[in-house]
C-alpha cells in the first residue's frame, strides 16, 4: 500500500523544521517601514483605476487605507 504513515509523518515534519529557520532570516531583515511617511505609491481603486497617492491625495486629504481580503468574491 505504500509507505508508513509515520515515515511520511517525520519527513514532513522535517521539511518543515529546515525550512521555517530560512523562512525567519528573511522576514528580520525587512526594513522596518511601519510609521514612516510613504508618498510615491499607486493602487487599484474599486472603479477599477489606478490611485496615485502623491498626485491626488498628498497635501490635500487625509487617507485611510483598507483591504478587504475576498471581499467581492464568493465564499
Amino acid at each position: 500500500m505504500g509507505k508508513n504513515p509515520v515515515l511520511k509523518f517525520v519527513c514532513l515534519l522535517l521539511l518543515i523544521l529546515l525550512v521555517i529557520p530560512f523562512s525567519n532570516a528573511r522576514a528580520g531583515s525587512a526594513e522596518e517601514i511601519i510609521g514612516h511617511e510613504v508618498l510615491y505609491f499607486t493602487l487599484p481603486s474599486t472603479e477599477d483605476r489606478a490611485i496615485n497617492y502623491l498626485d491626488e491625495y498628498y497635501g490635500k486629504h487625509y487617507l485611510i487605507m483598507t483591504f478587504f481580503p475576498a471581499a467581492f468574491t464568493p465564499v
